[in-house]
């Protein structure tokens, strides 16, 4: 019986090599180029739905994400209602001593190396058309003021790589009184811990929505199981 694919299921060589450069290419570059396309949807629609306030990133670690953000909101300009300030946490030292239920076989020092001077360095060139800030200290120091103590008062995109649960719950506790109807979360590490939604990132974000009677709205996914929500809710009965 002939094949329904005709001459394209002979062609195995073509197949082999398009699957072999697909195999060929790291898991992680895949990831961050499917972030970065994220990112510039993400400010497409805050810009055209005309959603104001400042971008957050918790876990910067070497600056891509972070420098990719200004990068899309340079790029939508010519949509955009309100500017906001750029805003980077990272301990710039690793994860620091974590407790039983945040261990995980890849959240390792040695995994992520960075530093404050090394991110400087690349935001360098944006200081000229953004306010940016760099947040030194391990979440549970650098938030425990509130978001009012930098001057933030409503938070356009809060922007969630820290993936561990007890850094993303004081990420979430400095973030509850600056949401509004709008504001974009990404979860970069929502389906971390086996896909567990009793752990990590997810169970922070559930427990933050549910205490603060929000509504997330599932907006897309891309990457290795990362997640990004639409907050409603905010200020209704």
């Amino acid at each position: 019986m002939a094949s329904k694919f005709g001459l394209l299921s002979k062609l195995t060589i073509i197949q082999d090599i398009a699957s072999s450069f697909i195999a060929s290419v790291d898991g992680a570059i895949i990831h961050n180029i499917e972030k970065y396309l994220a990112l510039n949807k993400i400010f497409y629609y805050t810009s055209t739905e005309g959603i104001e306030g400042d971008y957050l990133e918790f876990g910067v670690y070497t600056g891509s994400s972070f420098t990719c953000a200004m990068k899309c909101c340079r790029k939508n300009f010519k949509y955009l209602t309100g500017g906001g300030k750029f805003f980077g946490f990272d301990s710039f030292k690793g994860f620091g001593e974590l407790d039983n239920k945040d261990k995980h076989n890849f959240f390792q020092d040695e995994n992520f190396p960075s530093s404050l001077k090394l991110v400087e360095k690349r935001v360098k060139r944006f200081r000229k058309t953004f306010d940016i800030q760099l947040i030194e200290g391990f979440f549970c120091d650098s938030l425990k003021d509130g978001a009012a103590s930098l001057g933030i008062t409503k938070a356009k995109i809060i922007f969630v790589d820290s993936d561990t649960y007890t850094a993303a719950k004081d990420v979430f506790d400095f973030c509850a009184p600056i949401v509004q109807n709008g504001t974009i979360v990404v979860l970069d590490d929502a389906m971390s811990y086996k896909g567990n939604p009793n752990a990590g990132e997810s169970l922070a974000f559930r427990e933050f929505i549910e205490k603060n009677k929000l509504i997330a709205i599932d907006f897309f996914s891309y990457g290795v199981g990362s997640k990004v929500y639409i907050l409603s809710g905010v200020g209704e009965i």
